[in-house]
């Protein structure tokens, strides 16, 4: 017997949850969708699914699960309401527009014994799977920098709810949040201790439409997050510098790349220097060829698979796993987005 899901929002996202749901997860069906908007729903009609024409009609449908895919502002008082009314939850992310709202929710979550979790769904994408393997397996020595990259250059549209403050818009919100969670995961057993952060209104007058994060562990690692909607020469998706090593991937959600290592640690200083017509330089004189190796990036044999996400849901509330992403993860997601807000407003680093 299958799960029914019910999806409020069917905007963008809770789109393409119903079709990805119907045609790829076994175990679950859509068994309700509403949206505030009368088009919205006859779209939702027109692709098959029952539709409420209400928001209390929606909440007391018989399903046992609701998706949250509402324009941030409202997340916190859809799981809220579905939590009540006896209905687990997976929540599009972010969680919620702040940290006091979280915690709201998570305790409503803790009363009720109802599911609440996070779609995290970029936890799954093949250049963060090989970015995994490079950590865990500690190929680059002592890690030291990270950066993690993403452009467009189409910016939000003007009638999207992203590109207005009150409803939660923004590229930290909609995109920074994802690769937060990303760098938080690759370093699940570091601490963060410090966030940096700069957000620009380059062309879209309400809402950041470039990000740049940088959050500092205690090992000393530091990872910069860089989200830009206006580059038109993009940079690689990542790159990773350790001590004996650096690792880099290209493109999002790509597999080419590389590994170039050293194969010792010893350096031969008397082998020469890089001239420039302006001076010289034995510091910025590369290492030998032969002192170096390059690796293949460790892809996973079993690639990374969406379908997982809602796997392990089903497996929750069957009473045979524990949530993948979980409500100490969501909180430190949190944490982390609300200090580079507080970051960006005051030009400072904030403690954690």
């Amino acid at each position: 017997m299958a799960y029914k899901l019910g999806v409020i929002g069917y905007g963008t996202m809770g789109s393409w949850h119903c079709k990805n749901v119907t045609e790829r997860i076994n175990g679950l069906e859509i068994g309700a969708v509403y949206d505030i908007n009368e088009q919205r729903r006859e779209l939702a009609k027109q692709d098959g699914f029952k539709v409420y024409e209400t928001e209390e009609e929606f909440f007391n449908s018989e399903v046992d699960l609701i998706l949250v895919a509402t324009p941030n502002i409202f997340h916190k008082d859809h799981c809220i309401t579905a939590m009540e009314k006896g209905k687990n939850v997976v929540c599009e992310k972010p969680a919620c527009l702040n940290l006091e709202e979280l915690e709201e929710v998570i305790a409503v979550s803790n009363r009720t014994g109802k599911l609440y979790t996070v779609h995290q769904n970029r936890r799954f994408d093949t250049d963060f799977a090989i970015m995994k393997n490079i950590v865990n397996q500690n190929l680059l020595g002592k890690n030291f920098y990270l950066n993690s990259r993403l452009y467009g250059n189409r910016g939000f549209s003007d009638a999207s709810w992203k590109s207005l403050y009150e409803t939660g818009g923004g590229l930290l919100y909609d995109w920074g949040i994802h690769m937060i969670d990303q760098v938080l995961c690759l370093f699940e057993n570091d601490k963060p201790v410090s966030v940096y952060a700069e957000l620009q209104k380059v062309r879209m007058l309400n809402v950041d439409d470039v990000c740049r994060v940088v959050i500092e562990f205690a090992s000393g690692v530091r990872a910069q997050v860089i989200a830009d909607l206006w580059c038109y020469v993009s940079e690689a998706r990542w790159h990773l510098e350790g001590s004996d090593g650096s690792a880099i991937i290209y493109k999002w959600f790509g597999k080419e790349g590389k590994i170039i290592r050293a194969k010792n640690q010893k350096i031969c200083w008397e082998e020469g220097c890089v001239y420039t017509p302006n001076g010289l330089s034995t510091t910025m004189w590369p290492r030998a060829e032969h002192d170096l190796e390059e690796l293949p990036l460790p892809i996973p044999e079993e690639l990374p698979r969406w379908e997982e996400y809602y796997e392990n849901v089903i497996k929750v509330l069957d009473g045979k796993a524990t949530q993948i992403v979980t409500h100490e993860q969501i909180r430190k997601d949190m944490q982390v987005l609300m200090a580079a807000f507080e970051s960006a407003e005051k030009n400072t680093v904030v403690k954690l």
